[in-house]
């Protein structure tokens, strides 16, 4: 069941704890278990960050209401465990951006994407202490220095490319696999000389430290990293649950119309994301917001596997690479709705 990399683990323990969860987080998130005529189903969040923020907009407008389902949501600290949530089968989909996908699907499962409907490049970020061993504003001083991400998600895959644009590697630096909560802490504390996070992340380490850390320069990112956020279920929900499948895409959609027509969306879901609505606009401005699967996508794909192969953290899979990540991609739901939005080969 495992799907982490060679440097963090995970067990059949780990997919019932997370089933504990969903049952536990239900009461608290989810929508009326009584509710008439409407077909249940669970989404397991990978954290409640502004990431998810398309997804957040679909529960405010309650959009999946609205195309017959009775939603119950879970969150989780990544999407590495909300997507081991779906593999064990107490949650019918989950949020996730394109790495912990990567990774899973090297190792030979089978995670579907069902909906690509947001991207960045500039939203994850690398926070060092000021005046400490690292200038922020030169990528190359990374070199020698231990940084924490979390292992198997994109905070790890934007850590190497961001390495690429310094004209380093992975190899160049010692990474700490620690769980985002603990990053901060890590830092002040002199455990890590930086951390590759959100955003959201990055913020709240400024405050917490009283201004002691910053952020290192972004300048040329775009053309090293994208990040694409995800919506994945399994190829059983699409084959038993068509209906909700069908459901998820027209909730998107919906969220995707509201949020280019509102311009204070992000109020709707600031509560839920525990922060100002001026705070979310900010940070989102390095998002698109738009669902749909075009041939960049597939393309950054193949690109970030290749980094975990070359990279050591999976092994190359039997047969042609684009094929397979292909074969994960079920771009039928959306194509139904929207077929201008499918433009992947």
């Amino acid at each position: 069941m495992s799907f982490d990399t060679p440097t963090a683990s995970s067990s059949r323990r780990d997919v019932l704890r997370l089933a504990l969860a969903v049952g536990a987080t239900t009461a608290l998130w989810g929508t009326s278990a009584s509710a008439e005529g409407l077909r249940k189903a669970t989404l397991a969040y990978g954290s409640t960050g502004y990431t998810w923020a398309l997804t957040f907009v679909a529960e405010a407008i309650e959009s999946w209401k609205a195309a017959g389902v009775d939603l119950s949501v879970v969150d989780f600290p990544t999407g590495r465990e909300s997507m081991q949530a779906v593999f064990g089968g107490s949650a019918d989909f989950s949020t996730s951006t394109d790495t912990p996908f990567i990774f899973a699907a090297l190792q030979g499962l089978r995670p579907i994407v069902l909906v690509n409907y947001s991207r960045y490049s500039r939203d994850m970020k690398i926070v060092v202490k000021k005046g400490g061993p690292i200038d922020p504003n030169v990528p190359a001083s990374l070199k020698g220095r231990k940084i924490a991400t979390r292992v198997g998600t994109s905070g790890q895959y934007m850590l190497a490319k961001y390495l690429e644009m310094a004209g380093l590697t992975i190899k160049d630096v010692t990474v700490v696999d620690l769980s985002p909560n603990d990053m901060t802490v890590a830092l002040v504390r002199g455990d890590v000389d930086g951390f590759a996070w959100t955003g959201q992340a990055a913020a709240v380490a400024e405050k917490q430290s009283g201004g002691k850390v910053t952020v290192m320069t972004q300048t040329g990112l775009e053309a090293h990293f994208q990040s694409h956020q995800l919506l994945l279920t399994t190829e059983k929900v699409i084959k038993e649950k068509p209906e909700l499948v069908q459901a998820a895409v027209k909730s998107l959609f919906a969220a995707e119309d509201r949020i280019a027509k509102d311009k204070q969306w992000p109020e709707l879901i600031a509560k839920r994301v525990r922060a100002t609505g001026a705070e979310i606009a900010e940070a989102t401005e390095a998002f698109e917001f738009k669902v749909g699967f075009d041939k960049r996508f597939l393309d950054d794909l193949v690109s970030q596997a290749e980094w975990a192969i070359a990279a050591g953290l999976a092994k190359r899979p039997a047969g042609d690479l684009r094929a397979l990540l292909r074969g994960l991609i079920h771009d039928g739901a959306v194509k139904a709705v929207r077929p201008d939005r499918v433009t992947i080969a």
